[in-house]
This record gives C-alpha cells, structure tokens and sequence, in this order.
C-alpha cells in the first residue's frame, strides 16, 4: 500500500538567454490513495510534465516534498515510466529490453517472458523495435515499466501519436493488467475523454505557473473502453458545461 503526498511550493527554470525566469509551478498540494488510477490535464505548457519529473524525482523543485507513506521518496522506492515514445533500445530485442531494467535477477527470464506474454507480445519475444508496429513497441514499454512492480507508475501522454483503434486496444491491455497487478498510476494527458475513461480522478491544472485548479471525481465507470461510448460522452459533455474554460486552465 502506497499512499502518496505531493507537495511543491514553486518551481522556476531559469533563461540562460536572458535575465528572465520562467515559473512553471506554484503551491502544488495532491493526496493520492494506494492503487488510484489519477490523469493531470491542462493547457499546453502548464507544467504538467515538470510536475511529473519532479515526483518521478528525475528534477527537484523549492520547497518540495514528496512523500509514500509518509516517508520522503528516494532511490530505495520503485517507479515505473511510460513517455510519449517508446524509448526501446533499437539494438536489443523486446526480451533484451524489459530484462535490461530488472531490479531482481531472481528467475529473471521467466517473469520477463511471463509479462510479455500478458501484454500480448508472446510472438515477439526475439523481435528488434524496428521490425514490430508502434503499438506493439508500446506494449513492450509498458511491460518494461511494470515488469518491477513499481510504487507509482508515471505516464507521459503514452497514447498521443496512436490512432483511436491502436489507444482503444492499449486501454484494455493496461487496465487488464492493471486490475490483476494494482498500483498508484499517474496520467498526464491532453484528453479530457480519455482520462474520464481510465481514471478514478482528473486533477485539472491551471494556466503556467501551473496549480491544481479542480479535484475532479470521475463518475463514469470503465466497463467499456471506448473513447465514444456514451457513458463517457455524457459526463464529457456535462462536464465542459459546468466548466466551460476547464480547459483554458480557468474554473
């Protein structure tokens, strides 16, 4: 159980070109339950992602604090991350490359072969990248960040550059094995629709420097994973009713 505190008072880049600086954050503040699937949408350029290397801990922010059941997250705490791009070593195979990040080398091979089996990649244990479709290289670079168990599991807009058939079959490989292996998952995404259809809660971000403007519990349930099922329509479209400029990064 992994109950997580997400605290930053500000984070500010500073322009190398310039005497100016830029805020990316401000007064961020979330609690998030063990096993809660979270989405973070927002307006381009909010901070969304900084927000995310900031607790995945790969950049540090003033005043920030990041805590797992109650204790500071460090490099003992096991993370998992999924990009926009599937990141796979183009000269390993997609065995080589989920095995490449395994913290336990206990019966290594099978639970690498294992997992690649759950995620539909049985056939393709030998394959280099560029010889499988896009899809399937996300698949593996999902596999590849579960394959340790992780605390959180962070993802980075993974379905952005798929088409609505290749996003709608990786929805229903993730939440599968996401069942069957709970974690805490944090989403960033630009699709208000698809984070009604995968997440518990939407954390709605104001415009740069970003703070969470909204705590939306999502209603609909994910019995049917498809962006246009009418479930999901519905509360989109009460939603943006409600709150027309949610999207703007104003409530």
């Amino acid at each position: 159980m992994s109950d997580i505190f997400i605290s930053v008072k500000k984070k500010i880049y500073d322009n190398q070109q310039s005497s100016n600086s830029i805020q990316a954050l401000k007064n961020i503040e979330i609690k998030i339950k063990s096993k809660e699937f979270i989405s973070i949408v927002g307006p381009s350029g909010c901070g969304k992602t900084t927000l995310m290397n900031i607790i995945g801990g790969l950049i540090e922010a003033d005043n920030q604090k990041i805590l797992i059941n109650n204790t500071m997250l460090s490099s003992n705490n096991c993370l998992g991350y999924i990009f926009q791009t599937s990141r796979l070593m183009p000269w390993l195979t997609v065995f080589e490359n989920v095995k490449l990040v395994c913290r336990d080398n206990n019966d290594i091979n099978n639970r690498v072969e294992n997992i690649l089996k759950d995620f539909g990649l049985k056939d393709f244990l030998n394959a280099y990248p560029n010889t499988i479709s896009g899809g399937m290289r996300r698949r593996a670079s999902m596999a590849r960040a579960f394959i340790n168990n992780p605390e959180i599991l962070l993802m980075d807009e993974p379905f952005v550059s798929l088409d609505q058939p290749a996003a709608e079959e990786l929805y229903k490989v993730l939440i599968n094995y996401w069942k069957k292996n709970p974690t805490t998952i944090i989403l960033i995404t630009h699709s208000v629709k698809e984070a009604l259809l995968l997440s518990n809660r939407i954390l709605f971000m104001t415009k740069r420097p970003g703070s969470i403007l909204m705590d939306y519990k999502v209603k609909s349930s994910e019995s049917i994973l498809k962006i246009d099922n009418k479930e999901i329509e519905k509360e989109y479209y009460n939603l943006l009713n409600d709150f027309p400029k949610i999207l703007e990064g104003i409530k």
